[in-house]
């Protein structure tokens, strides 16, 4: 299998480039009404947030927008009603709006919006935004031995088609010692098992999501 060339020791300007590069190409279309039309059928009300509500999750700490939720407009919030367009829509302006983030914040909202993106069907730009949180070589290793790139890769596997990058990535991570290696590796078991399923099936619960998974020595 040949390796895969990532970006490595970008900085964080070129990543809001990056990021920046989509949203010039569908300002328009990102915008709430497109948001909205985006939505599955029966969630409209469910997924719409005030103007003032979000003006309110721009001004959220990070921990508070991304990770733990609490605001009905803040992407965490969106995201566990199943609101991934307006989910997308909030974290786009928080990355262009919200100042102060750190590189591994703006990772970390790259990533989800990449799977937001995802769950909408637009493979071609949630692929793009996965491979730009890959880590270069000097920011790879962590004290657990996590392995965060060759999720990444997974990831962008399912979404390409590309089974045997799939495989191997699973493979890699059960070889490694780590709980979030394995909590990953589930993940990627799931996206092969329904390999033909759209993303928004294969990473949620349900039929798709294998039982916890065990290390390969």
């Amino acid at each position: 299998m040949g390796t895969m060339k990532f970006l490595g020791g970008s900085s964080l300007t070129s990543v809001l480039l990056l990021l920046s590069a989509f949203l010039l190409s569908s300002c328009q279309s990102t915008s709430l009404v497109q948001s909205i039309h985006e939505s599955p059928i029966g969630k409209i009300g469910t997924c719409y947030t005030s103007p003032t509500q979000q003006a309110e999750a721009l001004l959220l700490d990070f921990r508070a927008f991304d990770q733990t939720g609490g605001h009905p407009a803040s992407a965490r919030d969106l995201a566990m009603k199943g609101c991934h367009a307006e989910a997308a829509h909030i974290t786009e302006r928080y990355l262009v709006e919200h100042s102060g983030l750190s590189r591994r914040e703006v990772d970390v909202l790259i990533w989800h919006l990449g799977q937001h993106k995802a769950h909408l069907g637009r493979y071609e730009v949630a692929s793009a935004l996965f491979l730009a949180t890959l880590r270069p070589p000097e920011v790879t290793s962590e004290s657990d031995n996590f392995d965060w790139n060759t999720y990444v890769l997974g990831s962008w596997a399912f979404l390409n088609k590309e089974p045997l990058l799939l495989d191997h990535s699973i493979e890699t991570l059960r070889r490694k010692a780590g709980q979030r290696n394995l909590i990953n590796a589930r993940a990627l078991i799931g996206l092969r098992d329904c390999f033909d399923k759209p993303y928004s099936l294969a990473i949620g619960p349900g039929v798709c999501q294998p039982p916890p998974v065990t290390p390969l020595p």
